[in-house]
């Protein structure tokens, strides 16, 4: 019986949001900085800048799709989802990921990241 008491409180406090739940959360990319030019099989370095949420933690850029004619990213943190005031402060931060080119580019190379498209690079 007790136990059952205490878990319907358990229950009670996460719906409420009082007990964090860790969830991803898409970053807030403010700017993606990709080179004008690039050979079909020299290494691509992609920045990433974010602006970073309240509770943001373990941000992380991920490969979600790469063709000859694309590189697609995910840029997301984990947030514990608790509810609490934040500071009103804003910082930028960024993440780079670097392509290989082991697959080589066709012209133009699009990068997307979180499902925004943010330039073409030439490959010549």
């Amino acid at each position: 019986m007790k136990r059952l008491v205490l878990l319907g409180i358990l229950a009670g406090l996460t719906a409420c949001g009082v007990v964090p739940v860790s969830r991803t959360v898409p970053l807030n990319v403010v700017a993606v900085d990709i080179p004008a030019l690039l050979a079909p099989g020299a290494d691509l370095s992609v920045t990433v800048k974010y602006s970073l949420g309240c509770n943001d933690k373990d941000q992380r850029l991920l490969l979600v799709k790469r063709t000859a004619s694309i590189l697609s990213l995910e840029a997301s943190a984990t947030n514990n989802g608790l509810q609490v005031a934040c500071p009103a402060v804003y910082a930028e931060q960024t993440l780079t990921y670097v392509d290989s080119g082991a697959v080589g580019r066709t012209n133009p190379f699009e990068v997307v990241v979180n499902g925004k498209s943010w330039g073409k690079v030439e490959v010549k």
